[in-house]
């Protein structure tokens, strides 16, 4: 039997205009654990010439893994990120 899946949307906001998001995605990609998959993103225009960005991850459907996730993106320099979303599917 297979376990029930959940996706996280997932904001993420820069520090400064400075931040490149581009490489802040890189940089997510890298720091997923080998459980979630990053399966869209998107950016648009957030507040005074800054832009963010919302990413989707799939994981497993178990306790604690989605503030898992936000702990480990919100350790990435020059970004806060937040789970704005969580649904199953």
């Amino acid at each position: 039997m297979q376990l029930a899946e959940n996706v996280l949307v997932i904001e993420i906001v820069p520090d400064s205009s400075e931040v490149n998001l581009e490489q802040v995605l890189e940089k997510i990609k890298d720091e997923l654990p080998s459980y979630a998959r990053l399966v869209s993103h998107k950016t648009e225009p957030y507040v005074y010439g800054l832009y963010k960005m919302e990413i989707r991850v799939v994981i497993p459907e178990r306790e604690g893994l989605a503030d898992e996730i936000e702990s480990i993106l919100n350790n990435i320099e020059g970004i806060t990120a937040e789970v704005i979303r969580m649904g199953r599917l």
